[in-house]
């Protein structure tokens, strides 16, 4: 992984190229969206992308 742990962010999206063990996120920073969202249920982590296999 290129990045470092973002400290504070729990990830348990396990297909997330991002995602390191303890369920840290990798990614060195995130992007949650949309802009428009009203309730958790609406929201994303739109810096996933899936992980490679292989």
């Amino acid at each position: 992984m290129d990045n470092k742990e973002i400290k504070g962010i729990v990830c348990d999206v396990k297909s997330c190229k991002y995602h390191g063990m303890g369920n840290r996120c990798h990614a060195g920073q995130i992007e949650v969206g949309p802009s428009d969202a009203c309730c958790t249920s609406e929201t994303v982590c739109v810096t996933y992308i899936p992980k490679e296999n292989g």
